[in-house]
């Protein structure tokens, strides 16, 4: 399970105490009367000098310390590189230091053991960031990178004495030290779409404009967090593979006449029970996709089409004040790998390829035509998905940080090249 509550703020709320993270590796005589622990509050994180101070020390059970550390610059942004500064005590020749950034559902993902909540062990995260100091380790400085795309509204910093465990100060359950919860400076994803030459709507992305791709990842709905599914890096030219590891992925196009945007939705089980125009997709399985010239919420566009090939469309003029006997005059085309309905089966998934016209876009939205290199929509795309045919599950292009799909506020940006 994952920290919650108290726990939950060991890593990045208003404290970090060793009294409230999960646990203690020292045994009942060493916890028999334990120290007062040093604690970090949210609003003493900043330094006078710049960036952000943590105080309270770390101590490991062999007697190396890990004082105050100095984190710059206090709001990074994605991919941008932050540094930490620190000294340490005791920690000698041959021995190594590991100092890494980690997202905070990584860094306190936890499982349930017997009475209580332990670390789940390793658990590898692409945005996980290591660097390994060798002993002597006296003052330190190193320099982590923050991931690309980063949507998690913190990073922690955490250090591994390899062969030793931390039992004093900011730390998990497992010994592993907590030596600082960034804030980072987020914001919605930056997405391009290349200009197209020639664009044939029938659901195999065969084209240059796709090939060149390798489609953007759809993350947890909420959050941001990685989708589960998808553990292997995409490369150009797979689109349309339907290749599982790689995950739900989005890529637009465009050209004079049509904003274009194709989907690779692996699914080892196809299912949509509607059949009609209109219908409520949503409430089953189907790809979406909203558009709008701003994220002020008015004059924004929906569009959905299931694996059936059965689509809904809708325009609202404000918020959730929605059309749907309004018809898009929209080009959909899907190719559905497996059998529709069909429980007992293994399929594939769908690919979705669909082009919206640019006067549309212009009428029913504040979008000025005629498109060209340079124009910024905003944008964002869902996956509904029902695993075993109930427990709902959204992917996101951009997450919401809402439990709204109507949510605006963080929808991606989407540049024309």
């Amino acid at each position: 399970m994952r920290l919650t509550g108290l726990a939950a703020s060991c890593l990045f709320g208003h404290l970090v105490a060793a009294s409230g993270c999960g646990g203690d590796p020292r045994g009942p005589a060493e916890r028999a009367e334990p120290p007062a622990e040093p604690v970090l509050r949210a609003d003493e994180f900043a330094d006078p000098q710049g960036g952000q101070r943590f105080d309270g020390d770390v101590r490991f059970a062999g007697g190396a310390t890990i004082g105050a550390r100095q984190v710059t610059p206090a709001d990074p942004r994605p991919g941008e590189a932050i540094k930490v500064r620190f000294a340490a005590t005791g920690i000698g020749a041959g021995a190594r230091l590991r100092v890494g950034l980690r997202a905070p559902q990584i860094a306190g993902l936890q499982e349930a053991r017997g009475q209580t909540s332990v670390p789940r062990g390793p658990v590898d995260d692409p945005r996980d960031r290591f660097v390994e100091l060798a002993g002597p380790v006296a003052d330190a400085e190193v320099e982590l990178a923050l991931a690309s795309p980063w949507h998690a509204s913190h990073a922690v910093i955490v250090a591994e004495l390899v062969g030793d465990v931390a039992v004093a100060g900011p730390r998990r359950a497992d010994g592993v030290a907590i030596l600082a919860a960034v804030r980072v400076a987020g914001g919605p994803m930056q997405v391009t779409a290349p200009r197209a030459s020639s664009v044939a709507v029938d659901g195999v992305l065969d084209e240059p404009a796709w090939t060149v791709q390798a489609g953007v990842p759809l993350t947890l709905s909420l959050d941001g967090e990685p989708d589960p599914s998808a553990t292997a890096p995409a490369q150009a030219g797979s689109l349309g593979t339907l290749a599982p590891e790689h995950g739900t992925r989005v890529a637009f196009a465009w050209d004079d006449a049509f904003l274009y945007a194709a989907a690779d939705v692996p699914d080892d089980d196809l299912w949509t029970e509607y059949t009609q125009q209109d219908d409520p997709l949503y409430k089953q399985e189907a790809f979406e996709l909203f558009v709008a010239a701003t994220n002020e919420g008015r004059r924004y566009l929906e569009y959905q089409v299931s694996a059936r090939g059965v689509t809904f469309d809708a325009r609202f003029p404000r918020y959730r004040a929605g059309d749907e006997a309004w018809d898009s005059r929209w080009r959909t085309a899907v190719q559905a790998k497996g059998t529709i309905d069909a429980a007992r089966d293994r399929d594939r998934g769908f690919v979705v390829e669909v082009a919206i016209p640019w006067d549309e876009l212009c009428a029913e939205t504040e979008l000025a035509c005629p498109p060209r290199a340079g124009m910024q929509l905003r944008v964002n795309a869902f996956r509904l998905e029902r695993v075993g045919r109930k427990r709902a599950v959204g992917l996101s292009l951009s997450p919401t940080r809402a439990p709204d799909f109507h949510a605006w506020d963080n929808a991606a940006v989407l540049r024309l090249e």
